[in-house]
Parts: C-alpha cells; sequence; structure tokens
C-alpha cells in the first residue's frame, strides 16, 4: 500500500500591471481567489457588484504571457483547447450580487501548477479593464483507502474500502482458493467469499485521470471449531474422567473449570480430551472443553457433582431389657435412615428414622436386626446391628428441665438393677454428687448449654437406658447504667439494657419500677437496684447510684468604692463539691488573674462603675449567679485648704495619690515664687512655706509630677 503523501498548495495572487479601472462591475472583496484545490480540480471563490458574466481559462502549467480581457472571454467561450485544460463561463444574477460565489473547475493533472485568468463582465457585456491572473498547485493522488483487514471465522468477510475517487474494484492479490464478490467487485462493503480456508490478500483500486492509487488488506479465513465437552455425571470421590468428543474439525482443545469452589488439576494435562480432573472440594462443578482455531474458539460444558463417599456405622450390637432401646450409628456424610431388617415383630423409630440416636421400639420381645443407611447424593453405604430385646422393667430417668446455674438435682426412679448416669451431650464435662450410681445425684457441668444424660440400669447382663434434656442457663446479661447526678427536686430517667423482665428498688422513689426506665426522683443520694428476670426465670442484679445535688448558692462579695485604684481583689463565696465559677464583665472593664475562681484578682478597672457577674453550675442544676459593683472615683484634688489646725482641711489632701507613684509638688505663689517643693509628696503639706512659715491667705498655683501619669497643674486657696 502506498504511503499517504499530503501536498500544500500555495496559492500566488499575480495582477498585472494596474492603472486606473474604469470599467464595470468590481469584484468582491476577497475574490477572485483559489479556495481548495484537489488532485484533479481546483475550487475558485468569485463575486461582482452587479448582475453580470465571469470568464475563467486555466492553463496547464504556469503561464507567465498577458492576455487582456478581450483575450481570456474569447477563450473561454471557445473551451479547453491544448494547453487550456478547463473553461467555465458563469452568470451572476442580480440577486447573487455582491455575495461570494463558488465554482469548481476539473483539470487533468495531479501535482501541478496551473495558472488562471478571470475576468467580469457587466450584464450589457462591458469587461473589466484587466483580467485576474491567480497561480494554484493541484494535490498529489490520494492514497486509496481498502480500510482494515482481520480474522474470520467462516469463508466470508465483508470489506470496507472508504472510496477516494467514488469508484473503484476489489481483486483478489493472493490466498489458497478462489474469492467471488457480492453484489460485485466494484462495491467498496461488498462481502467476499472464498473456497478455501487460509491467508488471503485483497486490493482496493481506484483510477480517475491521471490518478490510479489502491490499497490492500490481508484477511486469514480460519474453520470454526465446534467443542464437545461429552457427558458429566455424578461421582463418589474428588476424580473424574472427562470425556471430550475431539470431532472433525481443526483446532486444539483445553478444559477448565468454569463454575464451583476449590481448585481443579488435570492429567495427564489439562489439552487431553481424555484428562482425569481431580478437585479440591466437594461440590457441584461446571468443566469446560474450549477448542481455538486462531482467533476462533468454541467451547462446551459438562457438569459434574462430587459427593463425599459415605461410612455407615451402625454401632454395636447389643441386648436390651425392654422393648426400648437408643440406637447409636456414628453419621459420616449426607442422609441417614434406619430400617428393620428382620425380627419378630414391627419397630417404630422416634422421633423419626432418620436420627443416628433415634429411641427404636418394638411390639414383640426377640431378636432383631437394624440396618443404618447413608446416602449422599448417588452415594451410599449401610451397615447393620443385632439386637436382643428382653422382658424387664425399662430405666426411667425422670424428668429434665431449665437450670439457671451450673447444678441439676437429677430425678430418676430406680428399679430392681443397678444404675449409672452419664453425659450423653453436651458442651462441657459433668460430675455426678455423690457419685454418678445415685438416682438423685447432683449434676454439676463446666458450661453452660444444652446437655443430654443417660440412666442406665444393669440387672442380669440387661441394661436399660432412658435419657432426659437439661438446659444449663447463664444469668441474663444486665447494665442498669452509668452512675449520674440529679438537681434536688428534678427526677432523672433510668435505662437498664437487658431482656426479660425488670424490677427495680427502691419502689417509692419511681414512677414504674417494673419497666426499663423508670422516672426516679431521689431527695438525696440514693443507690438504686435493678433486678432482671428471664424466660427461664433466671436472675441478674445491677445497681445505679443517683448523686441528688443542690442548686449551688452564689455571694459575689461585697460592692468596694475605690479612689483612682484600678485593680482590686474580688472575695465571691467558696465553690463547694462539682460547682465550677466564672467571672463575667457585664459593663465597665476588668482583667481577672483566675477567671474561675471565687477569690481573683482584677486589674484594667476604668474609671466609674465596673459591673462584675459571678456564675456558678454544678452539671446538673440550673446555673446561680451573684453581681458585685467596683466603683473607681477619678482623682480629687482640693482647690481650698484651712491650715487652721482645728481639725478640718488643715492639708492639702489628694485622694488616690498613692495611686500615682511617686510624685512630685511644687507650690508657686501668684508672682510665680517657688514656696514649697516635695518631690515625693505624701498629702502632707499644711500650707507652710518651705521654711515653715505660714503663707498669707491667698490663691496659690501647684504643678503635681507623677511617676505614672502626666504632670498636672491647677490652684490652692489657703484660708487660715
Amino acid at each position: 500500500m502506498t504511503a499517504n503523501i499530503r501536498i500544500i498548495a500555495f496559492f500566488t495572487l499575480v495582477f498585472l500591471p494596474v492603472f486606473k479601472i474604469y470599467a464595470q462591475p468590481v469584484w468582491v472583496r476577497g475574490t477572485p481567489a483559489v479556495s481548495s484545490t484537489g488532485p484533479l480540480s481546483i475550487t475558485m471563490n468569485y463575486g461582482i457588484d452587479n448582475q453580470g458574466t465571469v470568464y475563467i481559462i486555466v492553463f496547464n502549467y504556469n503561464n507567465l504571457n498577458i492576455l487582456t480581457s478581450w483575450n481570456v472571454r474569447s477563450l473561454a467561450l471557445i473551451g479547453p483547447t491544448g494547453t487550456i485544460v478547463a473553461t467555465a463561463v458563469l452568470q451572476v444574477k442580480k440577486s447573487d450580487s455582491n455575495k461570494v460565489l463558488q465554482t469548481i473547475l476539473s483539470v487533468i493533472n495531479p501535482n501541478q501548477v496551473h495558472t488562471i485568468y478571470i475576468v467580469a463582465a457587466d450584464s450589457k457585456g462591458l469587461l473589466q479593464s484587466l483580467p485576474v491572473k491567480l497561480n494554484a498547485t493541484t494535490l498529489a493522488c490520494q492514497e486509496a483507502n481498502a480500510g482494515t483487514g482481520g480474522n474470520e471465522c467462516d469463508l466470508n468477510f465483508a470489506l470496507h474500502a472508504t472510496p477516494v475517487f467514488g469508484t473503484g474494484i476489489w481483486s483478489k492479490l493472493s490466498g489458497p482458493g478462489y474469492a467471488t464478490f457480492s453484489p460485485g467487485p466494484s462495491s467498496p462493503t461488498a462481502s467476499v467469499t472464498v473456497t478455501a480456508y487460509g491467508s488471503y490478500v485483497f486490493r482496493w483500486t481506484e483510477t480517475r485521470g491521471q490518478c490510479s492509487t489502491y490499497g490492500d488488506i490481508t484477511v486469514g479465513f480460519y474453520q470454526a471449531p465446534v467443542a464437545n465437552a461429552g457427558g458429566g455425571g455424578n461421582e463418589c470421590d474428588l476424580d473424574f474422567a472427562l470425556n471430550a468428543v475431539t470431532g472433525t474439525g481443526a483446532g486444539n482443545g483445553t478444559w477448565s473449570m468454569a463454575s464451583g469452589s476449590g481448585t481443579a488439576a488435570f492429567s495427564p494435562n489439562a489439552n487431553s480430551p481424555t484428562a482425569t480432573v481431580t478437585v479440591s472440594e466437594y461440590g457441584a462443578k461446571i468443566f469446560r472443553w474450549t477448542v481455538t482455531n486462531g482467533p476462533c474458539s468454541s467451547y462446551s460444558d459438562a457438569a459434574v457433582n462430587f459427593y463425599q463417599q459415605p461410612v455407615a456405622n451402625a454401632g454395636m450390637d447389643g441386648n436390651n431389657c425392654g422393648r426400648e432401646l437408643y440406637l447409636s450409628a456414628i453419621p459420616s456424610v449426607g442422609t441417614g435412615t434406619w430400617t428393620r431388617v428382620s425380627g419378630p415383630g414391627s419397630a417404630s423409630f422416634s422421633p423419626d428414622n432418620h436420627t443416628p440416636r433415634a429411641k427404636v421400639t418394638v411390639n414383640v420381645f426377640g431378636t432383631y436386626v437394624f440396618r443404618w443407611t447413608e446416602v449422599n447424593g448417588s452415594c451410599s453405604s449401610r451397615a447393620s446391628i443385632t439386637v436382643g430385646f428382653y422382658e424387664q422393667v425399662s430405666a426411667n430417668a425422670g424428668n429434665g428441665g431449665n437450670e439457671c446455674d451450673r447444678d441439676f438435682l437429677l430425678n430418676a426412679v430406680p428399679g430392681q438393677g443397678t444404675g449409672t448416669w452419664t453425659k450423653i451431650s453436651g458442651p462441657g464435662s459433668a460430675s455426678f454428687n455423690p457419685n454418678p450410681n445415685q438416682y438423685n445425684a447432683t449434676v454439676t457441668v463446666t458450661q453452660y448449654g444444652a446437655y443430654d444424660f443417660a440412666w442406665n440400669e444393669t440387672n442380669n447382663n440387661c441394661s436399660s437406658t432412658d435419657i432426659i434434656h437439661v438446659e444449663f442457663h447463664l444469668p441474663p446479661s444486665l447494665f442498669a447504667g452509668s452512675d449520674t447526678a440529679v438537681c434536688k427536686g428534678s427526677g432523672v430517667q433510668l435505662h437498664a439494657e437487658g431482656s426479660g423482665s425488670f424490677l427495680w428498688s427502691p419502689e417509692n422513689l419511681l414512677d414504674n419500677p417494673a419497666i426499663a426506665d423508670p422516672l426516679a426522683t431521689p431527695v438525696s443520694t440514693t443507690v438504686f437496684t435493678v433486678t432482671l428476670s428471664d424466660q427461664w426465670n433466671c436472675k441478674s442484679s445491677d445497681q445505679i447510684n443517683v448523686e441528688v445535688r443542690e442548686k449551688p448558692v452564689v455571694d459575689a462579695g461585697p460592692d468596694q468604692i475605690l479612689d483612682f485604684t484600678f485593680e482590686t481583689i474580688l472575695t465571691a463565696s467558696e465553690l463547694k463539691s462539682h460547682e465550677t465559677g466564672e467571672w463575667i464583665v457585664l459593663s465597665g472593664n476588668g482583667v481577672f488573674s483566675d477567671i474561675n475562681s471565687s477569690n481573683t484578682a482584677v486589674n484594667d478597672l476604668s474609671l466609674g462603675q465596673n459591673v462584675f457577674l459571678w456564675s456558678v453550675e454544678n452539671g446538673v442544676c440550673s446555673v446561680s449567679s451573684d453581681i458585685v459593683n467596683i466603683l473607681i472615683n477619678d482623682l480629687v484634688i482640693p482647690t481650698l485648704i484651712t491650715p487652721n489646725q482645728d481639725g478640718k482641711n488643715d492639708y492639702f489632701v489628694i485622694r488616690g495619690i498613692e495611686t500615682l507613684g511617686k510624685t512630685g509638688l511644687t507650690i508657686f505663689n501668684r508672682w510665680g515664687i517657688r514656696v514649697y517643693n516635695n518631690d515625693n509628696y505624701t498629702n502632707n503639706w499644711d500650707g507652710k512655706d518651705e521654711n515653715g512659715k505660714i503663707l498669707a491667705d491667698d490663691t496659690y498655683f501647684f504643678i503635681l509630677k507623677p511617676e505614672k501619669i502626666s504632670t498636672i497643674k491647677g490652684y490652692i486657696v489657703i484660708k487660715n
């Protein structure tokens, strides 16, 4: 098949020497132009601004001549001749004016430079003064597309070529037989039928002008095999001889297990039609015989049921006193059945004849033969015992029952012989007290569960056995719930977990003591006990402690009034057991050293009123709260002192000065002369100057220089 080669055509628009054109019509913008080419065609866009005629001639080479508009029209009207391989005379209707129209020009040579001349005339035949000259290169011939080949499991194949030029023909290049095409070899999607199996090459050939191309495909025709797995069956072990029929068709066969549990191995190998398959597990399996021939395959299934071979064991021969005997077959697999083989009378089996340890009852004393037959699918096995039934009093083991612990008082009815208790079945071991020969012994088991106990009486080499059933039950599972707390005066819903009948105490504190989840209303801390009884009247008890807590009593402490002091100690009432507290700022400002402590320092207070809320909760009662108010007064500086030593207003006292740190005080008279100075003032100036002389009554001026805040200036009046 030839390679696909893509030829890109470069189109050159060459205009003849340009001079002023007065002829009509005018070309539509963007035209004339070559829009595309094929191997044997050139597609052109054209359009004029009014009704008229367009004339086109195409040279089969790169024509370097200069033609007039009249030459182009004349040659277009004559038609293709010589080196002119295509012409066109195109009418432009008035309705198509100013539109881009398109025409396809057929040429004869692929991969060839063509020169195109095009000129337009108006409806009266007036030509444009100059034609337009274009160059276009046609594409190389496209490669034929024969589609894809493949493999076929018969003698027919659907071809699917994709035509390049629209027509072609199929042919057979190689292959062992003849080939016919339907509906015919010229159909791209013809169906080819061959006369012999094998590999064939088919060719799709297309020819148009100078273009001739083809593509080949290969198709393999295989004979479809027909698989026959033979018959399945039933098997009484894990091996089965398969029996596939090889047949006359071509191909190789392989065995596999299509369904079923476990694994399967084939001997001598999986390709042998008569292989012996060995499986790892019993059960239903499906084995598949798959025959392949090249890409073609066929399969057939054989179903085989593998059954475990039962091994019947009817127990021991023996003699029995009375007409009842508990048989003792040992089951293997499948379904077992007791039958009477011989004996002087009839026999019945209880609870049925499929129970390995069924009780057989005969209606006539004598010697009997009983057969135990086990069947598993199509496999079976049987064994027999001989039993002599002799007239004698039968053993009576009394009654079984249900027990709420691991001890049970047996109650056999003693007979004339020697009796012995034995455990027949049950999950644990059993001991008998005082001994197993005591008819009313107490049996103690090591595990809870269902047990069968046999009371066997022997007298004169005859024995009789009776069996009772006892179930030992665990105390019922019970959970009274986790300990909890409740606020005094409130109730709490209890929630016991278990299955059976409930009874709570003390009953007087519960709305309904006989349900799993009563409402309890204790007035003080109380331990509630719940008892659970199950269907066998077995009991369990559990307790839950309900702590009763009182609602917290809260005191946030005394209100405080501070003079220009921005920190203090809050002293709320102490927290009790289970109580937690939290301070909250309601108004003002404050930063707590411990927000959850009843006694905590608070700082960064703001001037004026600061209100704090102390809230206390104990986990079950509603929150209790109290409020404390801290009032911060601003710095108070007096404007008058009367230092007459009458004990009233004798000193210049600044309330809150202790919060300012080290503070200096300087006093000036009205003329600016310093009369008093103290670098660490402590509210002790009594109106005297630095020499201890009493200052005259007048207005004086002061300057305070605190360590922690800015300088304060003011006046003070002395009036003695």
